[in-house]
């Protein structure tokens, strides 16, 4: 694995073939750059008092008059 560049984590135990290996890496590799993605959209919203909450939590909190 460390040959390939290829962290040896839990999701590679069994796997035995290095062709296996490159295709989960590929796969794992691509979930990982689209959950940054995601990261990036991301947006925080603070509340009078200084609080930082995510967006949901936000408007979860004003809808329910909390904030």
């Amino acid at each position: 694995m460390r040959r390939l560049g290829i962290p040896n984590t839990r999701q590679f135990h069994g796997v035995a073939s290095i062709s296996e290996a490159l295709e989960l890496w590929a796969r794992v590799d691509a979930e990982k750059k689209a959950e940054d993605v995601d990261n990036d959209t991301f947006e925080e919203y603070e509340d009078a008092e200084g609080n930082v909450f995510s967006k949901k939590t936000y408007f979860d909190l004003k809808r329910q008059g909390l904030i």
